[in-house]
């Protein structure tokens, strides 16, 4: 605070007085008065006695004024001006270091000489504040507390204030400075960065942290500049200074030394460079020009030869890509899962943003069976992979295979399915053959009638049970061609039911020329009948339209004892001349008894006028010849179909093609071997054979 602290209050200015007790009369004899100055701080105190008029005293023993400034005393004095004894301050200036000056008064008992009173007055003082040069290092008092400018000391009236040099920060204290590096930023593509002072020695106990960001993408390059020194230990490593280098975390290295660390390729933008220091070293410390370029990506490597990496670039940067594909017939997968395409990215932290795939062979799996056929493998790579062959082939001599024009012949192709030299991936099929029994009947030329079949002399030959006991004959391999009155009967009872439940209730009996066996091997369930629209059950007399399709629920398979029979050519009617000879065959009646295996008979077809001729003479039996029918036989019997036989196929050989052919159907007579049999003329529904057939 300003002003005086004694016994007597004084006003706190930067100036004042300070008087003895009762001046300027005499001072009182037992008297101790004491006064503190103080001024603000910046200043000194500077004090002088204007007069001073004290009982003189060897050492001044007696009466007093003691100075004291800083923790020192400046002088104890006593006296008049020009006496002998004591100690009188005279002109003196009496200035502290500091901003504080104590002075003491003291007097005795007595202020005598020799019995007589002299009347000693005491003193006048003035003290001052007076400005300190603070940054005069003489200037500082003994035991001073206030810390001294580390740096640099700036003076100004009633204090001083410290700066730094550059790099430096002032403290706290605002005396000492500390390089303030703990947290540079660098943000710029290219720049130095360096130890504080470099290349002069760098200071004690530092804790530097610089730090550079630039943007994602790029990868900074450090490049040490000469000279380079840090503290190091030759036995332990880097145990006094160090510098630490950081890139995302990464540790990049440690260094101390003489030998400079050269060029350091981060691989990032963002490097952190951690500089400490102990409390001694003359070190000269190190610079660092560090420049940036967009960050690269290892360059692309293929898994496989099969691998193809358009456009391979020699360098690749940030943002770039590649596209990968593979050579023909090879998949691109990743892992398990096959890619449409691959495309990869470098990213900001150099890698590529999804890993390399690889290529795999087209696999086209097992091809598709082939019904009643098979395959084969052409080039000896069974393993249906890319550019595997095969070759379709039929089961023969009962299929024949249907290609369409590329082929039988089929390749794995790039996309993964087997296709046909045009590129086509519907496989052939294998229709049946018809009209080539294993083991036909040889003595075509001979009338020959009731023998017992061969096995493999009628592969088409069926037995049905609808209404009784019926034949048929295999068309394809799943129909069955029929008479339509052994499903409908004339003049039948269970006509009132509907094709359906006929269906259900029909049964077909194939393959062979024992009855038994036949149900041996089992029942070929009807999904479907056919019966022409011209058949009339309720006419007895008229067997028009006699003729129905049976079709299978499943189609049979084909082989010596089952194939079906042909239907003849819409445009020949040679088949019907007279005396063409053909075969019927069937489990019909044989000598009045039903039989229980496939009979056969050799008839010639007869001329229309003949078979007219014949009806007119069974005037009594008024039956319709129509232009859909045709007889064959002999006009007194010999031979003849009977009951059990109705359906059962006419057939002839033709010896132009080789095949049998289906020309009629078993349909009506005047009795057995009574004359001429009546067959349905197959000719005159062959488009509505195939109309339905093909359709399905």
């Amino acid at each position: 605070f300003f002003g005086v602290i004694s016994s007597s209050p004084v006003s706190r200015r930067l100036f004042g007085e300070i008087i003895s007790p009762g001046y300027p009369k005499p001072y009182p004899n037992n008297n101790i008065s004491t006064w503190d100055i103080q001024v603000p701080k910046g200043y000194v105190v500077k004090l002088t006695f204007k007069y001073f008029d004290l009982e003189p005293s060897e050492s001044c023993y007696y009466d007093y004024v003691k100075i004291k400034a800083d923790k020192k005393n400046l002088g104890r004095y006593c006296g008049q001006l020009g006496s002998t004894t004591g100690n009188h301050p005279g002109r003196k200036e009496f200035v502290s270091k500091g901003n504080r000056m104590h002075l003491e008064f003291h007097s005795d008992f007595s202020n005598e000489d020799n019995g007589t009173v002299i009347p000693y007055r005491g003193f006048l003082a003035y003290y001052k504040a007076v400005d300190l040069d603070e940054c005069d290092p003489n200037n500082a008092a003994e035991n001073d507390e206030r810390p001294q400018c580390q740096h640099f000391c700036h003076n100004y009236a009633g204090g001083y204030f410290c700066s730094c040099r550059t790099g430096y920060q002032l403290q706290s204290d605002h005396h000492s400075c500390k390089v303030e590096c703990s947290s540079e930023l660098f943000t710029e593509a290219s720049g130095y960065l360096s130890s504080p002072e470099y290349p002069q020695p760098y200071p004690e106990d530092l804790q530097c942290n610089y730090s550079i960001r630039l943007q994602k993408g790029l990868s900074i390059t450090l490049k040490f500049l000469e000279p380079f020194e840090i503290d190091e230990h030759q036995q332990v490593h880097c145990p006094y200074d160090q510098l630490k280098i950081q890139a995302r975390g990464r540790e990049i290295g440690e260094f101390c030394g003489r030998e400079s660390p050269g060029i350091i390729e981060t691989s990032s933008n963002e490097v952190d460079i951690l500089f400490l220091t102990d409390d001694s070293g003359f070190s000269r410390g190190w610079k660092i020009h560090y420049t940036s370029e967009k960050i690269r990506c290892p360059q692309p490597v293929p898994r496989d030869q099969f691998t193809i990496i358009r456009d391979l670039q020699p360098v690749y940067q940030f943002q770039d890509y590649f596209v990968v594909s593979c050579k023909t017939g090879y998949n691109l997968m990743e892992g398990n899962r096959k890619l449409l395409s691959f495309t990869a990215v470098c990213q900001a932290d150099g890698t590529w943003h999804q890993s390399m795939p690889h290529c795999e062979i087209v696999k086209c799996g097992s091809p598709k069976i082939l019904t009643n056929g098979a395959f084969s493998y052409v080039n000896g790579l069974a393993n249906n992979e890319y550019q595997s062959a095969i070759s379709y082939r039929c089961n023969e001599p009962y299929y024949h295979i249907v290609t369409g024009t590329g082929g039988d012949r089929f390749t794995c192709s790039p996309e993964g399915t087997w296709l046909d030299q045009d590129g086509q991936a519907r496989i052939p099929t294998c229709l049946p053959v018809c009209g080539k029994p294993v083991h036909p009947v040889i003595k075509v030329q001979r009338i020959l009638g009731g023998l017992s079949a061969r096995t493999g002399n009628f592969p088409w030959q069926a037995l049905t049970g609808i209404n009784g006991r019926g034949g048929g004959a295999l068309l394809g391999d799943r129909w069955i061609l029929t008479a339509a009155h052994t499903i409908f009967p004339k003049g039948a009872v269970r006509n009132n039911m509907t094709l359906d439940q006929l269906a259900e209730e029909a049964e077909v009996f194939l393959g062979h020329t024992d009855v038994e066996e036949l149900h041996k091997m089992g029942n070929h369930p009807v999904r479907r009948i056919f019966i022409h629209p011209d058949y009339s059950p309720n006419d007895e007399h008229n067997f028009n339209g006699d003729i129905a399709l049976l079709e299978l629920k499943h189609p049979v398979t084909l082989g010596p004892t089952l194939l079906p029979i042909c239907l003849p050519d819409a445009t020949n009617t040679t088949f019907y001349a007279d005396g063409h000879m053909g075969y019927v065959s069937g489990f019909g009646v044989d000598k009045n008894i039903i039989s229980n295996e496939l009979k056969y008979v050799s008839l010639p077809a007869v001329a229309r006028h003949k078979c007219q001729s014949w009806l007119d003479s069974k005037r009594e039996i008024p039956m319709v010849f129509s232009e859909n029918m045709f007889c064959a036989g002999f006009p007194r019997g010999k031979q003849d179909t009977c009951q059990g036989d109705s359906g059962s196929a006419f057939t002839v050989l033709d010896r132009e093609s080789g095949r049998w052919v289906a020309t009629g159907i078993v349909s009506w007579g005047i009795g057995c071997a009574q004359g001429y049999g009546f067959y349905t003329k197959i000719l005159s529904y062959v488009d509505w054979i195939k109309g339905i057939v093909e359709e399905d």
